[in-house]
Formats: structure tokens, sequence, C-alpha cells
């Protein structure tokens, strides 16, 4: 088990990083998807007490998944905010301060479901939004949240399902882990995000799966 894991896709040299990402060295772009910044503060917005570590936690994965790659680009891949409930001034402190540490980072949102819903970041992160879907850098392949449901032609890279796979022990232990579903024409990114759940997803024959603990990464065999 490793840390990063690296994939020939489309032709591209990709790394799977432990901690719920996917590298791109030649471009130097992270790929992540799913941060549902804000849910913390949602649920508080409706009397249910929950700390906004969360946020401070994932904002410092982020800093740490872009001093180790040195990456100048990031790529969210949907959901960059979880309700609009949740723009409060601690969740607005908190992204600007990990902002201010990173100001040349190159930052695009394809907005997901929920960010329709929220709206945009404050305009003062300089993050450009795009709309679902929008081709990657090179026309190399298309940048989504939503997986579309039907076939197409073109490989994407997508978030929204927050995947994740059970593994069976004896007995009746079990376990659930975050996890890439890779084929030959799409890559689905596990949730970055620490305050979101999971949904189980079968091993089709034709894909790949690579679970994470966060710290090490295992493919399915």
């Amino acid at each position: 088990m490793n840390e990063s894991l690296t994939i020939d896709w489309q032709g591209e040299l990709l790394q799977l990083l432990a901690d719920r990402a996917v590298f791109w060295p030649k471009e130097k772009t992270i790929y992540i998807a799913d941060t549902h910044f804000g849910k913390a503060a949602t649920f508080r917005k409706v009397g249910i007490p929950v700390s906004e570590h969360t946020t401070m936690e994932d904002c410092q994965r982020l800093a740490k998944l872009i001093d180790d790659t040195r990456a100048q680009k990031l790529v969210i891949l949907g959901d960059f905010l979880h309700a609009r409930a949740g723009r409060s001034q601690p969740v607005r402190n908190l992204l600007f301060n990990w902002r201010d540490q990173y100001q040349k980072l190159s930052i695009d949102l394809v907005r997901g479901n929920h960010d329709l819903q929220s709206g945009d970041p404050w305009p003062e992160l300089g993050i450009t939004c795009l709309p679902d879907p929008t081709p990657s850098k090179k026309n190399t392949w298309e940048l989504r949240h939503l997986p579309p449901e039907e076939e197409v032609d073109r490989p994407f890279l997508a978030g929204h399902l927050h995947p994740g796979y059970r593994l069976h022990g004896k007995g009746r232990d079990s376990l659930r882990c975050p996890c890439w579903v890779v084929n030959e024409k799409r890559i689905i990114l596990p949730a970055f995000g620490s305050f979101t759940g999971l949904k189980n997803i079968k091993h089709e024959k034709d894909e790949k799966i690579f679970l994470t603990n966060g710290k090490e990464i295992q493919e399915l065999g």
C-alpha cells in the first residue's frame, strides 16, 4: 500500500493521492470533488451542534496536498459549498485564510448541484466557476460534477457519488472505505470533504476500484 498510486489513463500518467485527490503531474494540477464546505454550519443553523473543525482540517489537508505536489492549479469537481445556510462568517474566515497562503494558485470550480443552490463562492477567493461539463485543458477529457447516466463518447472525471466500498471480514465484521472508480472512459473521485457520507458501489467487471483510508491506497483485487 502506498500514499500515492500512478495510473495510465487516456495516455496520461495520473497519481491517485491517498487523501482523496488526483494529481496530473504534467500539468501540475490537483483534482478534488465534493468539499461541501459549510455543511457543519448548515447543521448548526437548524439547531444541531456540530463543530466547524472539519472545515479547518480539510483546509489543512488541502494545503498539504498543494505543498507536497507543488501544484499550480486546483480543479474542484463540484459542491464546493454545501448550502446557502453554510455561508457563515467562520467558514468565510477559514477559507479566506487558506486562500491567502496560495494566492498564486489557479482554482476552477465545475458547478455541482449544491453549488447551484448555495451560490458561487465569495468573489475574493478568486475561483473561476464553470458549467458542468467543461473540457479540461488541452481538451483531453471532460470535467464534470454529475456522472452521466447514459454512455458518452468523451472520457471524463466526475464526483457527486461519494463512492465507497464495503470490505467484509470474518463474521459480521465489515469496513467501508472511500474509493475511486476507474474504467477506460471515467474516473469517479471520492468526496474530499471530511463531513460527507459514502454511497456503496458495486465492483463492475470493466472497472477498477482503488480504496483509501486517507493515508494508503489499495487496489481491490
